[in-house]
This record gives structure tokens, C-alpha cells and sequence, in this order.
């Protein structure tokens, strides 16, 4: 199923920027050493979210739904903390950003209407500044 920018509200846009930023910077610090008192960082547990997550954002993946794991790794993030510590030009290239905000999408993420995260609307389908 594709992505479209079909939004009704701007609410929406926000959950799509928080699920992009949340994932990404998530696996950011999945894919770096992290020093021991990082391994919990912003909320969620490091190596969880990397191992369940995953094979749902990396680029070449297909697109689908997130399991139930992947979603409860990731439903206590803080996204203001992970924007402001974690968020990459590197993380970036590593995603599919289309498969992050669906992701995001699913596992209900949100954001402060307006946050982007460094992340580029144009980058995202259907992003709106």
C-alpha cells in the first residue's frame, strides 16, 4: 500500500514527521556503539527496536506492516528527545523514509504539530510543511 499525501487534517502530518523521526534516530543508535548508559536512551531500549524494527525501514525492504514487538519497542519513545540527540544526514540514507512514516503510522506515534526533525516534507510522501 502506498503512502499518499491524502491528509485530512494536520494532525496526521505531525504523526508522520514523529513516526520518520522517531524510527530513524531509534536506529541511529542501534547502528553506532553506544556507551552502556545510552543503550535506554530517549525512552525505548536501543537493541530491542533495532532487532524488531528493522527489516521494516531499512531501504530495499517492502513495505508492511510492523509486527506487535516492533510497535511496543517503540510506543514509549520520546520523540523530542530522540530529534534533539540522534537524528543524521547518515540514518537518513540508511531508511526508507516512506517505510519509516508508515511504520510510525501504524504503531501510532505522534509529534508537536510542526517538528520536523530535520527531516525534509519533500523527503516523505505526502509531507506537508
Amino acid at each position: 500500500m502506498a503512502i499518499t499525501g491524502k491528509s485530512s487534517s494536520s494532525s496526521l502530518s505531525g504523526v508522520v514527521l514523529a513516526a520518520a523521526a522517531a524510527l530513524l534516530l531509534l536506529l541511529l543508535l542501534a547502528i553506532t556503539t553506544l556507551a552502556d548508559d545510552d543503550e535506554n536512551a530517549c525512552g525505548v531500549n536501543i537493541p530491542d527496536v533495532a532487532t524488531d524494527c528493522k527489516d521494516y525501514v531499512w531501504k530495499g525492504s517492502e513495505q508492511q506492516d510492523p509486527s506487535p514487538p516492533c510497535c511496543k519497542d517503540i510506543e514509549g519513545a520520546d520523540v523530542g528527545c530522540a530529534c534533539r540527540k540522534l537524528l543524521t544526514a547518515e540514518v537518513q540514507s540508511l531508511l526508507d523514509m516512506n517505510h519509516v512514516v508508515y511504520v510510525g503510522r501504524k504503531c501510532g506515534l505522534s509529534i508537536p504539530k510542526g517538528t520536523k526533525c530535520g527531516i525534509s516534507s519533500s523527503t516523505i510522501e505526502g509531507g506537508s510543511a
